[in-house]
């Protein structure tokens, strides 16, 4: 049953609001994400070029500088590579990979984080001694040190990377799991 409001005082989904839209800072941040994402998804219908249809590909266009035109009159907004492949087209796609592996990691780490912390909370004794101390000691490295290093073992790949970031990032969904949990 929904917490309800008494007369005259707000409920706290309307204070969070309200506080979100009078700060410039976080509606300007607002905007920027949804815009990132709305290009995104819209990146086919948007993208001047497709970046990876090979048809498309022109090597008399290859290294035009930025604003330039090729012979058939397409206009190279960020130039074009040594491939003749659109910048901004790349750009634009690639924000679909960026943005794929930077959700589904943060959604990877805080759900194997969570779980350990609330683990290490729920059973505490040795079993949270042993977490927390496992937590600290990750930490306690530098996390695109660990990463680069975990890379380096794995080998390249988005699947890779997503679990590099995981790896060095669950520690800090733990620490906070555990502390919530505890109050």
């Amino acid at each position: 049953m929904p917490v309800e409001a008494e007369k005259g005082e707000e409920a706290p989904f309307q204070v969070l609001v309200r506080a979100f839209f009078r700060s410039p800072a976080a509606v300007i941040g607002f905007v920027l994400l949804t815009a990132v994402i709305g290009l995104a998804l819209l990146a086919p219908l948007i993208a001047p070029q497709n970046p990876y249809d090979l048809n498309q590909l022109d090597i008399m266009d290859s290294r035009l500088p930025p604003g330039s035109q090729s012979m058939t009159g397409t206009t190279f907004w960020l130039g074009t590579d040594d491939q003749g492949r659109d910048m901004l087209s790349g750009i634009i796609y690639g924000l679909r990979i960026s943005l794929g592996v930077g959700v589904s990691s943060a959604l990877f780490a805080a759900l194997f984080g969570a779980s350990l912390g609330l683990l290490a909370a729920y059973v505490g004794g040795r079993t949270e001694t042993a977490i927390m101390r496992i937590v600290d000691l990750q930490l306690s490295f530098p996390s695109i040190l660990v990463a680069l290093m975990i890379l380096a073992f794995l080998g390249k790949g988005i699947l890779n990377v997503v679990l590099a970031l995981v790896i060095v990032e669950w520690a800090t969904y733990a620490r906070a799991a555990r502390g919530t949990a505890l109050v």
